[in-house]
């Protein structure tokens, strides 16, 4: 943004305007004056702003840049690929908040208006004629330079998907097969954008420098990319632009151990603009589903194993998951509910450079049975009166030992 304001102080500049565009012959104004009293309200009409942004002209900073963000994000171009116009209304959009939304270009465009629609000229075959002048000797030029601008900051190279991985997956590592749309070189042309034996002709815009120049600024014609002709003969599949929306496909490698979030670079893998730009890089974020055993916490993982109230007082052997098979487990005796133990180096890999694993914890889940039968019901208490009993005695001897 820097470079546009850097121009637009220039290009305001009257004596910078009358170098630009000349003055028409037989007459002592330049034709950017004559443009302003030809076609005031034609121009406020076609390229209101106000109207652009949806707010009146009263409307406040805030207001003012609220619409534009609600209006920026329905009509990008990354959201729109199917909509052609949505990418020229973006850029109207954006050229109405890069002028209403700094107080000094507002006011002078406000000013602009007013005199505009106060100075109309009523020969509307003279404004007609300037119009072909304006656009011939002064908008093309400007429309070239800052487009490139515009069309640098829009363009994104770069591709961010999402890649999905169960915790098997990500816990033993994969390879996976990833298909996205991507820009890439047209085939038909070789991303050359015409046949190699097409006619070529002076560039009309640059006519064959491969610049184009507003004073004070200069820059690359975008017309014929620089070189300073152009082909008379385009390629049909891709219209001249080299690229095409296609589906790529890539295989990925991902190691044993990742994490949630992570985000794994293809440098290469993203669009292609053409034959002289670097493509862009692909992205992949990877998104670790839950599971429906394990819990994960980092390269640790928890798994619940239920066990009986008497394999809880008694011990036992319990079957419990992991990630690599069954195992038998010995319960120890007394073993309380939500106890851990824990089985080292069954966890994930840990990411680093020497190769090591978490551990897995086993947290023991002690089932209560809610009904019992009379054999059973008898044993629990003849169990429960020697409980009584031994906290008796327990209670006794601690008192004899107090008196004594």
């Amino acid at each position: 943004m820097r470079r546009f304001n850097w121009v637009l102080r220039h290009l305001q500049a009257r004596r910078t305007f009358d170098s630009a565009l000349g003055f028409r012959q037989g007459t002592q104004k330049p034709l950017f004056e004559r443009y302003i009293h030809a076609t005031g309200i034609s121009c406020a009409s076609a390229r209101n702003y106000y109207d652009v942004l949806g707010v009146s002209q009263k409307a406040t900073r805030e207001e003012i840049k609220k619409s534009f963000h609600e209006l920026a994000k329905k009509f990008h171009p990354d959201t729109n690929r199917n909509n052609p116009s949505a990418k020229r209304k973006f850029q109207e959009i954006r050229e109405a908040y890069e002028t209403l939304g700094n107080s000094e270009r507002r006011e002078e465009y406000d000013k602009l208006r007013y005199r505009s629609s106060d100075h109309v000229d009523s020969d509307g075959g003279d404004a007609e004629r300037f119009r072909r002048a304006y656009q011939s000797n002064f908008s093309d030029s400007f429309h070239k330079i800052f487009s490139e601008i515009f069309e640098n900051d829009q363009f994104q190279p770069d591709i961010r998907v999402e890649l999905s991985l169960s915790l098997s997956e990500a816990a033993k590592g994969c390879t996976k097969r990833l298909s996205f749309d991507a820009y890439v070189f047209c085939d038909s042309c070789d991303g050359l954008g015409h046949p190699r034996d097409a006619a070529m002709g002076v560039c009309p815009t640059c006519r064959g420098v491969g610049r184009v120049t507003v004073p004070p600024f200069t820059a690359s014609c975008q017309t014929c990319k620089g070189l300073g002709h152009i082909v008379k003969e385009y390629c049909m599949s891709c219209r001249g632009s080299g690229v095409v929306e296609a589906t790529k496909t890539v295989e990925l490698v991902i190691p044993g151990g990742v994490e949630s979030d992570a985000t794994i670079p293809i440098p290469g893998a993203g669009h292609v603009r053409s034959r002289t730009s670097q493509p862009g890089n692909l992205y992949i974020k990877l998104k670790v589903a839950d599971d429906s055993i394990f819990t994960r916490d980092g390269p640790d993982i928890y798994v619940d194993a239920n066990i009986s109230f008497t394999q809880a007082i008694l011990g036992g052997i319990v079957v419990v998951p992991t990630l690599s098979g069954k195992m038998q487990l010995e319960i120890p005796e007394g073993t309380q509910p939500g106890q851990l133990l824990v089985l080292r180096g069954k966890g994930l890999p840990r990411q680093g450079f020497f190769v090591d694993h978490g551990d897995q914890y086993v947290r023991f889940r002690v089932n209560i049975p809610t009904e019992v039968n009379e054999r059973q019901r008898a044993i629990l208490e003849e169990f429960a009166k020697e409980e009584i009993n031994n906290e008796l005695s327990g209670s006794a001897e601690g008192s004899c030992n107090e008196e004594s």
